[in-house]
């Protein structure tokens, strides 16, 4: 198995000492390449999306669908290895925008609900 990239979107869209800010796109069918954050980040889903989260490349992961707009925070902690696919019929869009000079204390980890279902793949 290859090892994981740094580059965690499609585009770097800004830098600097506090945040760093990506724009992902996936095409139907496409895989993001297998990555690795090492910064805590958000993320923002810009289109309605079908996306299959996968641990390491090939694990059948699981299926989620999302509305237009969900966001979600994650603290990485030691690191979080993952790619996703996409699994819907349109071009999935999302901005990443990791924090790279966290405060303290920490946020809790959360969403804003937009989660429509959740599928476990066998």
């Amino acid at each position: 198995m290859a090892d994981p990239v740094a580059e965690i979107g499609t585009e770097l869209l800004f830098e600097n000492d506090v945040l760093r800010v990506w724009s992902m796109e996936l095409a139907p069918g496409e895989e993001s390449p297998y990555h690795r954050h090492t910064l805590d980040y958000a993320i923002v889903y810009v289109t309605p999306s079908v996306i299959t989260r996968m641990e390491k490349p090939g694990d059948p992961g699981v299926k989620e669908e999302f509305a237009d707009g969900w966001v979600k925070y994650l603290k990485v902690d030691s690191g979080i290895e993952h790619l996703i696919r996409n699994d819907g019929p349109t071009t999935h869009r999302q901005i990443i925008v990791e924090v790279r000079r966290p405060t303290e204390p920490r946020a809790p980890e959360g969403d804003n609900g937009r989660r429509i279902s959740s599928v476990a793949n066998d």
